[in-house]
């Protein structure tokens, strides 16, 4: 579809628009990124082109593109949704925002917007075969076999819409049919080693135990690193009792996707067969990580720890998996169990009677216990998990490694360096700024040492010589922050405060190296603090590096209230007032600090990203895939890999 698009938009290039030719330049430059799949550079292209021509239609449908194949569905069809209101006359771009709608559950819109496609172009193949998919997910069985028939007759091309026919035909245990439209998928790409994994399903549901093992390792000899074939094969093997072979395919699966809960879930349940407790109870800790709503999980790891004698450990669990489905009687008699261990007979008590009111209740009611809550407490669970290629070599960029944490505060240079490594504040005609135009920037060792340390040699041969100053001060005191001498600097910055008291810029400075003070003596105490999203960090307590307690992180923020008191526009002074919130626990205030920064500056990616990360902390995920987005769309790459660990889940 995309190949079909580019002719279309590079027609329309010339026919409709008059572009310079810088503009058809950039727009080249996009389309060629794309086609190689550098989805990341064709986006800074398409930003550049958008930001000077706002209204075509096509350049949004190309980014939405982009963002799609990132796997940034929320902002691509946030892009299909724009190219739709300037042009809403192409098939094309209702498919595609179908596509992305059925990836975020919005079934509803993407079946509105498969209808409009097809009553625009009802000949093509393509959005039959999409609309197929859809209504398979959707469990409409056989609408997903008439759909596949109908993009069959309109000679749609590919084994694709064989298998995915089967899949339908599978759910309805038609198997015969399922079996026959895979081997044609096979004829059409001998090579497509999905097929056998497909097949290898089937023969599963008739529990042909030897010939579904036998394709998932046909699978595996075409494609070493299909993980979902050695997924399926491992739960072939334990069908067959063979659980260290199943343990082997395992461990293959999590080398290649150690974000997949499912696979760390099953292994547990290996290692319990192995009687291997201690290395299940490590992989149920990663599943409840990755997963924190698996309750089965928190329940058999409670079982692990009593069987263990760590009998706190099994209460917590207990008490993890009551939260999660208060109505799990068998959870209540184990913890009724577990606090007879602990010597707590009142509670004790209190669980066993409320165990014994929910076995009335569900004896009374038997279906109390929802069947899909049945399924889910199955020991061996067999679900569609992420099986993409992680952290490999050929992997998508979303699926690759990464550490997730915000994005650090900005600091004054005072010198000329590459102009992707800065930011520029305009300062012209503002007031208590000793230049007009700030840079600042995120990143170390833009400058080096040799440098800085001229520049504080320089600067003190005019105090010896001149006298005090607050500009040879204030330069000095950069120099020696950036060479991280902070109490020097410190020094240098109260020498500039107390010439100066109006000196917006060393009010900031002084906070920064404060911060980074109280950070080098954490670090030497070891000092054990970060934030994780899904887990709220507890209050950190500065160390005090004198009697007065100077150098705090509630100093910090006051350094940095006094440079906003004097500029309330100055987006980094927001900017580092919201790192340093999130770093003591104030998360709602470095919200409200990021969101400052926002709307001072739209093009903030930072600010973004890391609004982003904190508002999925607290749980607010749909604001902070937002935020992710648009961190992505203006250069962070790494948003979209937190965005596949945390979004469209």
């Amino acid at each position: 579809m995309l190949r079909r698009f580019l002719l279309f938009f590079v027609l329309i290039c010339f026919q409709i628009h008059g572009f310079t030719q810088s503009d058809l330049g950039f727009r080249q430059s996009a389309v060629n990124l794309l086609r190689k799949g550098d989805y990341i550079g064709a986006l800074k292209y398409l930003n550049l082109i958008i930001q000077q021509e706002p209204s075509g239609p096509e350049l949004y449908f190309l980014r939405g593109y982009a963002k799609y194949a990132l796997d940034d569905f929320m902002g691509a069809e946030q892009d299909y949704s724009i190219s739709i209101e300037l042009s809403p006359y192409l098939a094309d771009v209702f498919t595609n925002r179908a596509i992305v709608r059925s990836q975020m559950q919005n079934y509803k819109g993407a079946m509105e917007d498969f209808e409009k496609a097809l009553e625009m172009d009802g000949t093509n193949g393509e959005i039959w075969f999409h609309r197929a998919r859809t209504n398979l997910i959707l469990k409409k069985h056989y609408s997903c076999i008439v759909d596949c028939n109908k993009a069959i007759q309109l000679k749609y091309q590919g084994e694709s819409v064989y298998i995915l026919k089967a899949s339908a035909e599978q759910e309805i245990k038609r198997y015969t049919e399922a079996i026959e439209n895979l081997d044609i998928a096979r004829k059409i790409n001998p090579k497509n080693g999905y097929v056998f994994s497909q097949r290898g399903l089937v023969w599963l549901e008739l529990n042909q135990v030897d010939s579904a093992i036998n394709d998932f390792s046909r699978a595996i000899i075409q494609d070493s690193l299909n993980s979902f074939a050695l997924f399926n094969r491992a739960l072939a093997l334990l069908k067959r009792s063979d659980k260290v072979g199943a343990l082997k395919d395992l461990n293959a699966v999590i080398r290649l996707s150690p974000y997949n809960s499912y696979a760390y879930y099953n292994r547990a349940i290996v290692l319990i067969g192995l009687n291997e407790k201690r290395g299940a109870i490590h992989d149920f800790d990663i599943v409840s990580k990755l997963d924190p709503k698996n309750i089965i999980s928190y329940y058999y790891r409670s079982k692990l720890k009593s069987e263990l004698k760590d009998y706190p450990g099994a209460l917590e669990d207990l008490n993890k998996t009551i939260e999660l489905l208060p109505d799990y009687t068998e959870a209540w008699y184990d913890r009724y169990e577990v606090k007879l261990k602990l010597k707590d007979q009142r509670g004790a008590q209190a669980d066993y009677r409320q165990a014994l009111e929910l076995t009335r209740k569900n004896h009374l009611n038997p279906d109390s216990l929802k069947s899909e809550r049945k399924d889910y407490l199955k020991s061996l669970v067999k679900l569609s998990g992420d099986f993409e290629e992680m952290n490999t070599m050929n992997s998508k960029l979303q699926n690759q490694a990464v550490d997730i944490q915000l994005k650090p505060v900005y600091h004054i240079i005072l010198w000329k360096t590459d102009f992707d490594k800065v930011k520029l504040y305009d300062v012209y005609k503002k007031e208590h700024y000793f230049t007009n135009i700030l840079a600042f920037t995120n990143q170390t060792g833009v400058v080096g040492d040799s440098l800085l340390l001229a520049e504080a040699d320089r600067q003190s041969r005019i105090l010896d010589s001149a006298g005090p100053n607050p500009d040879s001060y204030f330069r000095r005191a950069i120099s020696q922050s950036l060479l991280r001498n902070y109490p020097t600097a410190i020094e240098d910055f109260n020498s500039t405060l107390i010439a100066d008291s109006s000196h917006i810029a060393a009010w900031f400075c002084r906070a920064n190296a404060r911060y980074e003070l109280i950070q080098l003596i954490n670090m030497q105490d070891d000092y054990p603090y970060e934030i994780t999203i899904g887990k709220l960090a507890q209050k950190p307590q500065a160390p005090a590096l004198s009697a007065n307690l100077e150098h705090t992180y509630e100093a910090v923020i006051r350094d940095y209230d006094h440079a906003l008191a004097l500029d309330p526009d100055f987006s980094f002074a927001w900017y580092n007032r919201g790192y340093v919130n999130s770093r003591m626990g104030n998360y709602r205030e470095s919200l409200a600090d990021f969101s400052k920064v926002i709307a001072l500056r739209n093009d903030f990616a930072e600010a973004f990203y890391n609004r982003g990360l904190i508002s999925i902390l607290l749980n607010d995920n749909h604001n902070g895939c937002k935020d992710l987005s648009r961190a992505g769309e203006l250069g962070i790459s790494e948003a979209y890999k937190v965005m596949k660990r945390y979004c469209y889940k």
